[in-house]
């Protein structure tokens, strides 16, 4: 019988952070303690400028968090989005003999996976996650699992997330001297995914989409495997924008004038109306038509860029899963509904499973929530350490010794 353990998830965004602890019972069934949302600091449009500061706002966050669960936090599972991860597909092949044909063994498959991550990496970058697409047996079959056949050569396609080396590490090391230690990083909408899609759906071929403060990232799913990703610059911060500056609103009157009042063009019940605003020293009041028509042009160049990704990677009529909306700008009024209308398929907003406690918004929350459930700690491609430096080195090291091994 196991003891009970605690874990706790830190999304990390450009402009919110997101945190949630996970008690794992002596049954093994996961118990939710807490979650929360606060802001960001640190970060200017989606660039880290001031460590401390971002370091401040992770400890202030955690200690809230621990004082509402009652737990002292140490370890966390980090979590970046979209603003911080770059999908790009490698290819790579290797002979497995001269003259004759050879069976192909776990041990061949691994050296071709690691080979075609070699080729598809750059010095300064780390990969959180691999997908191997399919496998070539000398040049003429495509299969999924070729062990135990027959070939000569063997080949791989393979979806690689990666990151920047040195700019995760300066978040790590922000998190190191607020007093916590990083026990793993990952892609945070590929932990949405996990949280949110059945196995059913992955086979079947189901696209989440995962709105950010900046950035929109698209994951295609397909035979149970990530197929695609495509990171769009559009997200709330664009939109939030939009009406601070139509408006002539301060940023964060505009953001909760968003999140309270905004609607996605499209439902002229919703849209009308007048909303009374609260400014520094007065009331005003403003037609709620007028915030749609602001976040429009935005609205529009996301739903442009979604077609453009479904019919340029050929996904549009392979979504017999549907599509599933995650993160802050799921929670718009009307957006579904013009998700639908511009791609022609079923759209809901991704429900997270958790219990003891009530979450308002949970969809906000999947990937916190996933990071503390631990969904992929043994994932190849985590960092380890909380030290951002020894973790360079240590990925430098890793990749040299692999070269060494392959070619020598």
């Amino acid at each position: 019988m196991i003891r009970e353990k605690i874990f706790c998830g830190l999304d990390m965004g450009s402009q919110r952070l997101k945190a949630s602890v996970i008690k794992i019972k002596r049954t093994g069934q996961s118990e939710l303690l807490g979650a929360q949302e606060s802001m960001t600091g640190g970060f200017k449009k989606s660039s880290l400028t001031d460590l401390g500061e971002l370091s401040e706002s992770i400890d202030s966050a955690l200690r809230d968090l621990g004082k509402k669960t009652g737990v002292k936090l140490k370890g966390i599972e980090l979590g970046v989005g979209g603003h911080l991860v770059e999908g790009r597909f490698s290819k790579a092949e290797i002979p497995l003999m001269d003259k004759s044909s050879k069976v192909i063994t776990y041990s061949d498959i691994k050296k071709i996976n690691r080979q075609a991550r070699l080729l598809g990496l750059k010095m300064e970058e780390e990969i959180l996650h691999d997908f191997p697409q399919h496998y070539v047996v000398d040049d003429t079959s495509k299969i999924l699992n070729p062990a135990g056949l027959y070939a000569r050569k063997l080949g791989v396609a393979s979806l690689l997330i990666v990151t920047p080396l040195n700019l995760v590490g300066n978040i790590m090391m922000a998190i190191h001297q607020a007093g916590y230690e990083v026990s793993g990083v990952s892609f945070t909408s590929f932990i949405s995914a996990c949280v949110c899609l059945t196995k059913d759906m992955k086979r079947d071929g189901c696209l989440l989409i995962d709105i950010g403060a900046t950035t929109t990232s698209l994951l295609f799913f397909k035979d149970g495997i990530l197929r695609h990703l495509d990171i769009i610059p559009s997200g709330g911060y664009q939109l939030t924008n939009s009406i601070a500056e139509v408006l002539h609103l301060p940023f964060d009157l505009a953001e909760d004038i968003k999140r309270s009042h905004a609607v996605v063009l499209g439902d002229e019940t919703k849209s009308d109306g007048d909303i009374l605003v609260k400014t520094e020293d007065s009331y005003s009041t403003i037609k709620r038509r007028v915030i749609c028509e602001a976040m429009e042009p935005q609205i529009a160049k996301l739903l442009s860029s979604l077609q453009k990704t479904l019919k340029s990677s050929h996904i549009h009529d392979k979504l017999k899963g549907g599509i599933i909306i995650v993160g802050g700008g799921s929670l718009l009024s009307g957006l579904i509904e013009r998700i639908e209308k511009a791609t022609g398929s079923q759209v809901e907003v991704g429900k997270a499973d958790v219990r003891n406690v009530t979450l308002r918004n949970a969809s906000v929350f999947t990937a916190a929530l996933g990071l503390a459930q631990g969904s992929l700690r043994s994932s190849a491609g985590h960092f380890v350490s909380s030290d951002g430096s020894t973790n360079w080195m240590r990925g430098i090291s890793g990749r040299i010794r692999e070269l060494y091994e392959e070619y020598f």
